[in-house]
């Protein structure tokens, strides 16, 4: 099986992080093909961003299908915002996933209710946004934004990890979240290294949607044997 890994974000350097951690999590069942967008942003922040990045994700995938061969059983945005993504579904013949949406499903599961740590100080209302469109806005609790302009990611990893915890213990103190979702491209691997606060699961939602991801191929080669 071949995952397509394509992130918006023009930073090989946070592309190669998370391809890493997909080789690692998926093992050798599953080849990833890791891509950056040549254009864009290094790390998406805005609505401007959000716009810049989805019609570049969508090129990237159109110029694959143009070759003849997208050489993928399913492609993973790497952007927890998840630009691009109807509109890359709409052109794909295979699964599309995006981090936000597979996350949300995993945390409904672990247990309905949920928090969202995500890095950028505008992502909030626009994830917001986002779980309105998908019907599950009512089930989140918070949504934390973490400050990460100014660090050079994904090099400050351990900046990340004290940021991040001073989130999560503002989360325990106000709502007491049963799951937490760590949200984006520049947190990928970062929950597994954060102790969780008593009574709550950290779900990566990178590792979300690597879980989903997997899932869906293998469905769709149960189905090829089938026929």
């Amino acid at each position: 099986m071949r995952l397509l890994l394509l992130n918006g974000n023009n930073n090989a350097a946070m592309t190669a992080t998370m391809a890493s951690r997909a080789r690692q999590w998926l093992g050798e069942s599953v080849a990833v093909i890791e891509e950056t967008t040549a254009e864009g942003v290094p790390y998406i922040g805005s609505r401007r961003d959000c716009a810049l990045t989805a019609a570049h994700t969508l090129g990237r995938v159109e110029a694959r299908l143009a070759q003849g061969d997208l050489a993928a059983d399913a492609i993973l945005l790497g952007c927890f915002g998840e630009p691009g993504l109807e509109a890359v579904r709409e052109i794909s013949p295979v699964p599309v996933l995006g981090m936000l949406e597979a996350s949300v499903l995993c945390a409904l599961q672990l247990g309905e209710r949920f928090a969202i740590v995500t890095p950028g100080l505008r992502w909030p209302r626009m994830i917001e946004e986002r779980l309105h469109a998908l019907g599950v806005a009512h089930h989140c609790l918070e949504i934390v934004p973490v400050r990460v302009e100014d660090l050079a990611l994904p090099l400050r990893q351990e900046q990340v990890s004290e940021r991040l915890m001073v989130a999560l213990e503002g989360l325990q103190r106000r709502v007491a979240p049963p799951v937490v979702i760590i949200g984006g491209a520049a947190f990928a691997g970062f929950a597994a290294r954060l102790p969780a606060p008593p009574g709550c699961r950290l779900l990566d939602a990178f590792d979300a949607a690597l879980a989903q991801s997997l899932a869906l191929m293998r469905l769709a080669e149960g189905a090829e044997w089938r026929g």
